[in-house]
């Protein structure tokens, strides 16, 4: 009895886990907070940015123009009218603690444990993955956050509240067809397990495949969003390479015993239903890695369930690795916090766009790396050659051409049919490019005037050859 005792670290014996799961939802939040402020506080203690990411400020410069095609950016337009952007970061906030109280609310009507739903949510809210998603202007926030309000509303026992399940339903179509399909998938799980609510479920699943199939006809909206970031799929996907918004380490590890454990076992066919649909659009872009981290998270919940349920021979092993695993989940978190200070854009970035925006009040292109596309647009109100997402082979060679010109005959031409007058050249980009040849060097070219420097940036125009004339 006494060897069993020392056996509970996961167990009714441990008064401090039960504490916690029995007020999980403020500790789960308390946590939440502690891990979204760092980054926050870090950045203001620089003198840098709280918003951060390609994502977000492709978002922002949506809401700027409101179009029969994205009119669903109306509410992010109204807030970013109305209130200072800076204080825009608080709507992940809101987003990500409401999400943890509906799947808190939604377990309760499942087989899932209150201590699964501990060990899941703790995982999940100090994953990269999640982080990145809840401390950014992200369309996979409101979705995920939408698709657990109609998780909600359909787990409820009266009808008429579950039909209300349809709205945030149609509402989370309106980002990208592969969101919608996630939706879709998950909706294809609940009528398996849920057959009593067969009619419906039914019903909402054709009205959510008939919006998907709408929305990606007549608004044209793309498969994925993204990419916003360059695309490298193994450091990409395990944040202790380096990944922007990967899946720590320890908890792939964890997942691939728990996906061992669950392998054949009837009642987790569904996550291997969902294990393809978010597993391959992953190789397509990176960008929706937060499904898979969430589906891997659930893996990681079982494996460290069950590894520590069980009674090892030497407790103190047991004990010992049981540690190193929440220690280096620990560390894998902290460490990826820390470098969300670093990612783009900077003060320095802000400050330069911000130059251009007030003092080249002409409407002309500005060439840059396709990264830095929604920056430009949203700093300067100006078009950049064109966005990292939207690439095409014509673009590419664009951009290859203009870059790698050998001389100014080649280059002049370039930049007067494509309307550019504006260089703005950035660390990376000179990190890219050889100053020996191509546009770096022809920027020695009296028709290259540079206009603001900043640190490590710097803005040059390009003088048509009737100014110049003149």
């Amino acid at each position: 009895m006494e060897q069993k005792d020392k056996q509970e670290i996961i167990g009714k014996k441990n008064k401090v886990l039960c504490h916690l799961v029995k007020h999980q939802k403020k500790y789960l939040i308390l946590l939440l907070l502690i891990i979204w402020s760092i980054p926050l506080l870090t950045n203001l203690a620089n003198n840098e940015p709280i918003i951060k990411g390609a994502e977000s400020y492709y978002h922002l410069s949506q809401a700027k123009d409101i179009t029969i095609n994205n009119f669903y950016y109306w509410p992010l337009n109204f807030l970013s009218t109305n209130f200072p952007d800076q204080s825009l970061i608080l709507i992940p906030l809101i987003l990500a603690i409401s999400s943890i109280i509906l799947f808190v609310a939604i377990t309760k009507k499942t087989n899932f444990t209150e201590k699964s739903t501990f060990f899941y949510l703790s995982l999940t809210v100090i994953s990269p993955a999640f982080i990145w998603t809840f401390t950014t202007i992200s369309a996979y926030s409101v979705q995920i956050f939408l698709t657990l309000l109609g998780l909600y509303f359909l787990s409820r026992d009266k009808q008429s509240i579950k039909i209300l399940s349809l709205v945030p339903f149609i509402l989370a179509t309106f980002f990208d067809t592969f969101s919608s399909l996630v939706l879709i998938s998950l909706l294809l799980v609940y009528w398996f397990y849920k057959r009593k609510d067969a009619v419906i479920v039914k019903t909402i699943l054709g009205a959510t495949i008939i919006l998907t199939t709408i929305n990606s006809l007549l608004l044209r909206l793309p498969f994925m969003l993204g990419p916003f970031h360059r695309q490298e799929f193994v450091s990409e996907l395990i944040t202790d390479l380096g990944g922007l918004s990967g899946i720590s380490l320890f908890t792939i590890l964890i997942g691939l015993i728990g996906f061992t454990i669950t392998w054949k076992k009837k009642g987790f066919y569904f996550a291997y239903l969902l294990l393809p649909v978010v597993l391959i659009p992953y190789f397509l872009n990176t960008n929706t890695i937060i499904y898979l981290s969430l589906l891997t998270t659930f893996f990681a919940t079982v494996g460290l369930t069950k590894l520590f349920e069980r009674n090892w021979r030497i407790v103190s092993l047991k004990k010992i690795t049981f540690f190193i695993l929440i220690l280096g989940l620990l560390f894998s978190t902290l460490t990826y916090v820390e470098r969300i200070a670093e990612y783009q854009p900077t003060e320095e970035i802000i400050e330069t766009l911000s130059w251009v925006n007030q003092n080249l009040p002409n409407q002309e292109k500005v060439f840059s790396t396709p990264k830095n596309g929604y920056f430009i647009k949203y700093f300067t109100n100006k078009e950049p050659l064109y966005y990292i997402h939207q690439a095409t082979l014509e673009k590419e060679d664009l951009l290859q051409n203009i870059s790698q010109s050998f001389y100014v005959t080649e280059l002049f031409p370039l930049l007067e049919e494509n309307n550019i007058s504006i260089i703005y050249a950035t660390k990376d980009m000179k990190e890219q490019l050889s100053e020996e040849i191509g546009l770096l060097f022809l920027l020695k070219n009296e028709r290259f005037k540079i206009v603001h420097s900043h640190e490590d940036t710097e803005v040059w125009v390009f003088v048509p050859s009737a100014a110049e004339e003149e």
